[in-house]
């Protein structure tokens, strides 16, 4: 691996020897893999045995995004966990690998049955449940942790998400205690981009699309993009909107803002646009996520 010099930073005060016991939470993106692969290096090759890394699986991750996430473990001899929320499993988390691993949005489709409605940006459960409780489940049942430092791959140049992190201090409600060492080690995306440049292999996936298929977090125009090349990763996302359409609140009012992803459009209506407009980039509303590396972290 080839670092990114840190000016000035005695060894000692090496972000990236995080503080132990930790949880590395990895979301299969060049960012927090790059998080990893520095940590390795920050501890002579090899993680600590009170180093966890762990990989939290949707279903809804492209397969690029898993073949990285095995790639990565291999190369960097690393042992990452993989985990996939399952209500019938023992603490709702089932231990997966690459070759069991749900590919179809099984987890995902699971958690909107039970709830009866759709996640959204104003209802974001999807990220909670998926993620963020799966990795603490694991920390805190299978590795017997009570307290942990939560290693998040955020960086610099993400201060907003950043602040949020840290006011937050997740030690109060989990066991897990926020560590950001992209952040404090002042790496910004551009640093990212050109230490994979350096590598033997990447993610195969453009940093504009992310891994999170079609992520109703991700800007419209990208969206859009995306459904114009590959309009069949849309049928999930319509599915499970079809799957709720007739559902309605405790009141029996119908809720309609439960019922889409993406509030004022359904991924039906999107993927009508997508194909009935051939601009390559359609301008975004305001307000929408339009981060190009856009990573959804357990936590945030």
């Amino acid at each position: 691996m080839t670092p990114l010099s840190l000016p000035g930073r005695a060894a000692a005060e090496d972000p990236f020897r995080v503080p132990r016991p930790a949880v590395v939470s990895f979301s299969g993106g060049r960012s927090s893999a790059y998080m990893l692969a520095r940590i390795v290096e920050a501890h002579g090759g090899r993680l600590p045995g009170e180093i966890h890394v762990v990989f939290a699986n949707t279903g809804m991750e492209r397969a690029e995004t898993l073949d990285f996430v095995e790639t990565c473990g291999a190369a960097w001899n690393v042992d990452i966990h993989w985990v996939e929320y399952d209500w019938d499993a023992p603490h709702r988390t089932r231990i997966v690998n690459r070759a069991s691993a749900a590919t179809r949005g099984e987890p995902y489709a699971a958690l909107i049955e039970r709830k009866g409605f759709v996640p959204s940006v104003n209802i974001r459960f999807c990220s909670g449940f998926l993620k963020r409780d799966r990795i603490e489940s694991f920390a805190r049942h299978r590795l017997g942790l009570k307290r942990w430092h939560a290693v998040i791959g955020l960086r610099a140049d993400e201060p907003g998400r950043v602040r949020r992190m840290r006011a937050r201090d997740c030690g109060s409600r989990t066991g897990g205690r926020a560590a950001l060492p992209l952040a404090d080690a002042g790496i910004r995306q551009a640093d990212v981009q050109e230490w994979w440049k350096r590598q033997p292999f990447d993610l195969a996936i453009p940093s504009w699309a992310g891994n999170c298929d079609l992520c109703f977090l991700k800007a419209r125009a990208k969206l859009l993009r995306i459904v114009r090349d590959e309009p069949e990763r849309a049928e999930w996302w319509i599915d499970q909107e079809a799957r709720v359409a007739h559902r309605t609140g405790p009141d029996g009012r119908a809720c309609d803002s439960m019922k889409v992803f993406r509030l004022g459009e359904s991924y039906e209506e999107l993927r009508r646009a997508a194909l009935d407009t051939p601009d390559l980039f359609d301008p975004s509303p305001a307000g929408e996520t339009d981060d190009p590396s856009f990573e959804c972290h357990c936590i945030d």
